[in-house]
């Protein structure tokens, strides 16, 4: 996968909004943070504390519920990457907005995404980050399958990096990833 390739694409066919506001009260927002190391593509993904109230221990990107002082979605990511990871990306370094995805209890997930050269310093914060996963991306891609267990209208699939089963709104978005990939 050549990320600048993928990058142009993204900018393409996927531009970010001026403002892209909140549908409902479950609208949230993620930062995909894709980089290179060793010349190789690389995805940012944490494992969440088992100390959180929703999604304890799972597998995900940077992110968050949109809070209304946040004014955009695209806001709400930054924030939350902040807060998460002390990663502060200026808003100028994301390149595009893929497609919403839903959750099975209902939030709205914008999914941006920036592409960096490489990985700035991040230190994660303990009451919402149990681990941080640097994670080799084609590898990754290439574990896909689909999940069993529901309907196949819901185009479920998962990933596996290590021990780690990485599912639903997540895995969502890297099959997105993975499609712009077969398309490049």
């Amino acid at each position: 996968m050549d990320l600048n390739l993928l990058a142009h694409q993204l900018r393409t066919e996927y531009p970010v909004p001026e403002t892209l506001k909140p549908d409902n009260s479950q609208s949230s927002a993620v930062l995909v943070i894709l980089y290179t190391r060793h010349r190789q593509p690389y995805v940012l993904l944490s494992q969440r504390s088992e100390d959180l109230r929703r999604h304890a221990g799972e597998i995900s990107f940077p992110g968050g519920t949109y809070e209304k002082q946040d004014g955009t979605l695209l806001t709400t990511a930054l924030r939350e990457t902040r807060e998460e990871l002390d990663l502060d990306i200026p808003a100028a370094q994301v390149l595009a907005l893929l497609p919403t995805v839903t959750t099975l209890t209902g939030f709205v997930i914008a999914p941006f995404i920036t592409i960096l050269g490489q990985l700035p310093r991040y230190r994660e914060n303990p009451d919402e980050v149990q681990k941080v996963l640097e994670i080799p991306l084609l590898p990754l891609l290439s574990t896909h399958h689909p999940e069993m267990g529901y309907p196949p209208q819901k185009q479920m699939v998962a990933y596996w990096y290590l021990e780690h089963r990485i599912w639903g709104a997540t895995a969502k978005i890297l099959h997105q990833i993975k499609r712009l990939d077969s398309m490049l």
